[in-house]
């Protein structure tokens, strides 16, 4: 038999808040009963009362139906009531699976003991390790599978393919890190997560740092999502507006036949200059139609997107916008379904000897550290691996589990950069880093994907900017919510700081490798791997052979050559 009276009875302080039907099902409460004392709750002070009690409802059917008072069942239930709270108030606050002064089965109620049948495994509230590597692979997915084709073309054919293989095996390594060290210390010392794990290990120093740097790489993704929100906004009004006008305001700057046999143009060169697209965009250009200085990338749509969302993101709370994170997932499928389909109609367009062929691909490019730093962040997961991996019903496989998401996450980036890669059929540098950059506006399958990452984005960006002000606001006022003044003041900072970049930094391959080998170098490369000597030592009475000292040496030393290498990347 197995018995659910903490769920029914959570604590003693509210016990008295629960009620149960003597003329339910075991252990159920009623939603008749429950359905009748909210009803009654403006009427009466105190509608429910502690399990032992009964309530008769009235069967005049000319009045409504209300409760009358309550009589106990008998002196043993009572009793057992009051033990209970004796037992939960001796019992305190516990850890884990602790027993230690745990109300006995023999004291229980009958009522909140239900069958056991064998074969069939308790519910705990654990979920299986595919489920985990699953929700691994999630969440590392995102707009970075937009830019990969970029960075592969920035770092070379071979460098490229090297380049996230060799990162994705160092943050594997650095999140299992954190995962080992938590596993020594989070239980004993009732560790919440990453941030509590470095204030125990390293001080309040520690913990400033993790919750700064988590905040700077979240500052980072909205930025980028803000660049891709104005994006697909302009483009999907923009091709509504053609539609009913019947003028086609796309451009194709045409590099041979195949550009517009498959809705393909190179932008212009200029356009990736951090101010050119603004000073000679419609905006500032004689003869601009009306709608266009009303409806520009450069300028208007970004601001037009920060009155859209900021009452959306100044909410209290962000329980709504969780239901549509399914979208998320769905999102990467089109994603690699779309390249897929793309790449089969384009073929292999590939010259390994020929430089000079339009489809000429080299295998190592100067620019490779732009593909490193924006894997610092599409890799990175070392912020929440510890809320992700402690929910896995099977705590000794989560190393297995988190190597295989980790390989996982790799192939899908290797396989969408690479197909985009060979078989795009223009010149190789006129990929974009946002890809759908690189389609024609009419695309019936780029029309599709603009809408549909519209909607998933502005559905993610108030998560985004409620978990931001959430760490700032506690750090700073001990709370999440000090106030609306407080939300809307830091909310309306932030969208000011992402209206900056989508105006004058609006390159999604920047800012994500910036942000990137930045919040990574701390993130990612220093703290698990300081975090994982400190412990060595800890547990080694304060010595550590050299090559503990030489392995994550080196890791701290190559997240810092990262962060140096994004100055001299050249656009």
């Amino acid at each position: 038999m197995n018995r659910d009276v903490d769920a029914i009875l959570p604590d003693s302080d509210v016990a008295s808040e629960v009620t149960l039907d003597s003329s339910s099902d075991v252990g159920r409460a009623s939603p008749t009963l429950k359905s009748l004392q909210a009803r009654e709750s403006n009427t009466k002070q105190r509608t429910r009362r502690p399990f032992h009690f009964q309530s008769t409802i009235s069967a005049n059917r000319a009045e409504s139906p209300v409760l009358v008072d309550a009589a106990p069942y008998d002196n043993a239930h009572e009793a057992t009531y009051s033990r209970y709270k004796y037992y939960q108030r001796l019992r305190g606050p516990t850890i884990g699976d602790d027993q230690a002064l745990l109300i006995p089965d023999h004291v229980v109620p009958s009522m909140f003991f239900y069958p056991y049948i064998p074969g069939t495994v308790p519910l705990t509230g654990k979920q299986s390790s595919l489920i985990t590597i699953f929700a691994v692979w999630n969440t590392m997915m995102g707009t970075s599978l937009l830019s990969m084709p970029w960075a592969v073309e920035q770092a070379g054919l071979a460098a490229g393919l090297s380049l996230i293989v060799v990162m994705a095996g160092i943050c594997f390594y650095t999140a299992f890190c954190i995962l080992q060290v938590y596993g020594i210390y989070g239980e004993k010392e009732n560790l919440a997560d990453f941030p509590d794990l470095c204030m125990f290990l390293l001080g309040r120093v520690g913990q400033w740092v993790s919750v700064l740097f988590s905040a700077l790489s979240l500052l980072g993704a909205s930025a980028v999502y803000w660049v891709l929100m104005s994006n697909f906004l302009y483009h999907t009004v923009k091709y509504v507006y053609d539609l009913i006008t019947t003028t086609s305001s796309v451009h194709l700057l045409t590099i041979d036949d195949n550009s517009s046999a498959f809705n393909l143009f190179c932008p212009d060169p200029i356009d990736n200059l951090s101010y050119s697209s603004l000073l000679n965009g419609p905006l500032f250009r004689n003869g601009a139609s009306t709608f266009d200085k009303i409806w520009n990338l450069d300028l208007t749509v970004p601001v037009y997107m920060a009155l859209l969302l900021l009452p959306l993101i100044c909410l209290k709370s962000a329980t709504f916008f969780t239901k549509f994170n399914a979208l998320g997932t769905v999102s990467v499928f089109y994603i690699m379904a779309f390249v897929v389909t793309k790449a089969s109609q384009w073929g292999l367009h590939v010259e390994f000897n020929d430089t000079t062929s339009p489809f000429y691909v080299p295998l190592l490019r100067s620019n490779f550290p732009a593909l490193s730093g924006m894997l610092s962040l599409a890799l990175y997961l070392h912020n929440c691996v510890v809320s992700i991996m402690k929910n896995n019903r099977h705590q000794e496989s989560n190393g297995r589990d988190l190597s295989i998401a980790y390989i996982l996450v790799a192939m899908t980036y290797l396989g969408i950069g690479a197909t985009f890669y060979l078989t795009f059929p223009l010149e190789k540098d006129c990929i974009e880093d946002n890809l759908l950059n690189n389609f024609s506006r009419s695309d019936t399958l780029t029309v599709i994907a603009r809408v549909f990452l519209l909607f998933q984005m502005m559905t993610v960006f108030p998560l985004l900017a409620y978990i931001l002000r959430t760490q700032i606001l506690y750090a700073f006022f001990n709370s999440i919510y000090p106030s609306f003044s407080h939300v809307f003041s830091l909310n309306v900072a932030l969208l000011t700081v992402c209206v900056i970049f989508a105006v004058f930094l609006p390159q999604v391959g920047t800012i994500t490798r910036f942000s990137g080998a930045l919040c990574g170098l701390v993130y990612v490369f220093t703290l698990p791997s300081i975090l994982y000597v400190v412990s060595y030592r800890k547990q080694n009475n304060g010595h550590a052979p050299a090559w503990v000292y030489i392995v994550h040496g080196s890791i701290i030393l190559c997240g810092l050559l990262n962060l140096i290498a994004q100055f001299i990347v050249t656009n």
